[in-house]
């Protein structure tokens, strides 16, 4: 019979080495799973807190991009709208007279119908025509005509094909120059200011429901390129010495027209607000739009964005400010009475609103970014939602509150210093657990020398 062999006593220094060894791989499983904690909180959706906060966040689309998995995951987890960019504008909905093109936009409109949200129709009339009526013999009540039958046609085939899904209509866009005049489009030239009464006459009665809105845009950076580009006087936009209506021409000439087409019973319901903000320094926009609750009408902002300088597009500063943009914009709309829509001009950086590799000056202008990655502007929206959609309220202390719905916590805005204190927490929790289990060895084995204080 083989002798059973005995393995030999393990020495206190071995028992030794095994205890920090499981007391690191203790301090090390504390330490993954408070370093994951910026990357789960960064895993928190905005479309639940836009709900809670009652705000239409959303995003222009483009239907080719629904076939992206990645890209459509994150417009159903962080919006609840989303708008279409041209899809229902004339030279692209009717590029033959008579002919509509209602595919593209009605891929979106199936998307958001699908995903239980709802749509914005952008720019329904603007200075974009088809070829058929830039280059056409036009009376005014000819070219009236079509102008109608391009509104009613195309909000009312949606309003009979998705009932109560298109919620807001830009019914005419662009139609001021930066001094407030009248912008020269073939609408405007032919049949003249009455124009707008016609699109919008069209628009309510193709859609009683529907919110109809005049959307332009004021910063001064963007109104100083369409001076340059129209070829007419550069006047200022709007930006932090320029903030209120009266301050820029163009938002004066806008606001008098509108107030006069009121008087006169045009059913406008709100103006939308283009802020591709390029200027480093943008106006206050609860100031710039005071003008619009002073007639009683609703905001919204309809393309916003932030691009950067291509050579800045990863520079913390950089993404600061735009952080900072995003987060003072959104919340001057939730904070507004009259403003409950904001839409960003994309989601993410790999579709961006700005052409990359043409020798473009600007890029990284959303709030996701090419790898899908959410940016810090993504945090400063999640900060004000967090805080609309969910209050502090004092309960008194005999109130049940076991039922209460729980606080979504705030993101950061900024993971670094979020970051040091978990590293701080890590690095006492692993001293802890090493001298807590070392004391344990000991007190199991009293007798082991190298437990001994005194050699």
């Amino acid at each position: 019979m083989n002798a059973r062999s005995i393995p030999a006593p393990t020495s206190g220094r071995a028992r030794a080495a095994r205890w920090l060894i499981a007391a690191t791989t203790v301090a090390l499983s504390i330490a993954w799973i408070a370093l994951a904690g910026p990357t789960l909180a960064q895993s928190i959706t905005l479309r639940p807190l836009a709900d809670d906060a009652g705000v239409h966040l959303g995003a222009a689309v483009d239907a080719e991009g629904f076939a992206d998995a990645e890209y459509t995951t994150l417009l159903v987890d962080h919006v609840n709208t989303v708008s279409t960019r041209d899809e229902v504008s004339m030279a692209v909905v009717q590029p033959e007279q008579g002919v509509f093109d209602f595919g593209p936009a009605d891929a979106i409109v199936d998307f958001a119908v699908e995903h239980d949200m709802v749509v914005r129709g952008h720019d329904l009339i603007d200075q974009n025509v088809p070829a058929w009526v830039a280059g056409g013999t036009w009376t005014a009540d000819s070219l009236g005509e079509v102008l109608r039958d391009q509104v009613t046609t195309v909000v009312g085939h949606f309003t009979e094909r998705n009932p109560g899904v298109v919620i807001q209509w830009d019914v005419v866009g662009d139609a001021f120059l930066p001094d407030g005049t009248p912008r020269p489009t073939i609408w405007q030239q032919v049949i003249g200011d009455e124009y707008l009464r016609i699109a919008f006459d069209a628009a309510r009665a193709a859609d009683p429901e529907a919110q109809l809105f005049y959307d332009d845009f004021y910063d001064d950076l963007a109104v100083t390129q369409d001076a340059v580009a129209s070829g007419v006087t550069i006047v200022g936009g709007a930006n932090a010495d320029r903030t209120t209506c009266d301050q820029v021409p163009k938002c004066v000439g806008i606001r008098d027209r509108i107030a006069a087409l009121l008087a006169d019973g045009v059913p406008i319901d709100g103006v939308g607000i283009r802020s591709h903000l390029f200027s480093p320094d943008p106006a206050d926009l609860t100031q710039l739009t005071a003008w619009v609750s002073d007639l009683g009408l609703d905001w919204a902002i309809t393309e916003f964005d932030v691009p950067l300088p291509v050579t800045e597009i990863a520079s913390p500063e950089s993404l600061e400010f735009q952080a900072m943009q995003y987060g003072s914009v959104l919340a001057s709309c939730v904070d507004a009475s009259n403003c409950d829509t904001f839409v960003v001009w994309g989601i993410t950086d790999r579709y961006s609103p700005i052409p990359t590799g043409t020798g473009g000056a600007f890029d990284g202008a959303l709030w996701f970014d090419e790898n899908d990655a959410p940016k810090p502007a993504f945090d400063a929206m999640a900060d004000v939602l967090t805080e609309r959609a969910t209050p502090a309220t004092s309960v008194p202390a005999e109130v049940e509150t076991t039922d209460a719905p729980t606080a979504v916590p705030p993101v950061s805005e900024s993971g670094s210093d979020s970051n040091s204190s978990v590293v701080a927490i890590v690095v006492a929790l692993a001293a802890i657990v090493v001298v807590v289990l070392v004391a344990a060895r000991r007190r199991r084995d009293p007798g082991d020398p190298s437990s001994s204080r005194d050699h």
